[in-house]
C-alpha cells in the first residue's frame, strides 16, 4: 500500500469513512497523508476494521461531518 496525500484520498473516497495507517498529522491533528487501510460509507465497518488491526490508526471522513454525529475526544 502506498502513502497518499489527504486531497487524493478525499477525491478517491468521496463521502466515505477512511481508515488510515502511517498518518502524518498537522498541528491540529488533522491528517495530511496516510495509507488507506479501509474505506466505507458505513462508519461501523471502519470501527470494526480498526478493532482488528493492532497499530496506530486514524479515522477520517472525506466530506463535511454528518449533522447527526457528535465527536468526543
Amino acid at each position: 500500500m502506498q502513502r497518499e496525500d489527504i486531497e487524493s484520498i478525499k477525491e478517491k473516497h468521496r463521502d466515505e469513512w477512511v481508515l488510515l495507517s502511517d498518518c502524518e498529522l498537522d498541528e491540529f491533528n488533522e491528517p495530511l497523508s496516510g495509507v488507506v487501510v479501509a474505506h466505507s460509507k458505513d462508519r461501523q465497518e471502519i470501527y470494526n476494521k480498526q478493532m482488528e488491526i493492532k497499530k496506530d490508526l486514524c479515522i477520517y471522513y472525506t466530506d463535511n461531518m454528518p449533522e447527526d454525529l457528535a465527536v468526543m475526544f
